[in-house]
């Protein structure tokens, strides 16, 4: 057991293998777009972000994760989290093609309760193109079981003012 799974307790058999090792993708970069008001996707809560880190981490630093004492792995995932929000859609974008390439990172949402969420943006209405993205049924439901989120419908949701 690897020293983030082992300080891990929110870990589970159930959890989906993210993106499987070795992982190798092409970066797919979404071409700058206005920063859209409301967007249709998959929320993203502080525990599903981790998860996302972890993997990256073990991805990443899969030599150096043995040596680290808990508190410096804990240090590495809150520093690599912001990565995280930035790789995740070119990831998923690789993996699958059919989806409508809207954003470039995962985006805020406005959230009353001062927690930290994030949207996986499906649709946005920054534009009439990301409005109406085309997206069958299958493809939601692929997406949000590689995402880790199935069984969770997407949903519309306000994003933090100037979120891009």
């Amino acid at each position: 057991m690897n020293a983030i799974a082992a300080m891990s307790p929110e870990s589970s058999a159930q959890d989906p293998e993210p993106l499987g090792r070795p992982y190798d993708h092409d970066h797919i970069r979404v071409p700058p777009r206005f920063a859209p008001k409301t967007a249709f996707g998959f929320l993203f809560d502080s525990e599903c972000c981790r998860r996302w880190t972890r993997w990256y981490c073990e991805l990443i630093y899969e030599d150096e994760l043995p040596t680290m004492i808990p508190q410096e792995v804990e240090e590495l995932l809150e520093d690599l989290e912001s990565t995280c929000i930035r790789m995740l859609p070119s990831l998923i974008y690789h993996e699958f093609p059919n989806l409508p390439r809207l954003r470039n990172r995962l985006l805020p949402i406005v959230n009353r309760n001062d927690t930290t969420k994030y949207l996986f943006v499906l649709r946005d209405d920054a534009t009439w193109q990301g409005l109406n993205a085309p997206l069958d049924k299958e493809l939601i439901e692929a997406v949000a079981r590689r995402l880790g989120v199935a069984g969770q419908d997407p949903g519309w949701y306000k994003i933090a003012f100037g979120a891009h």
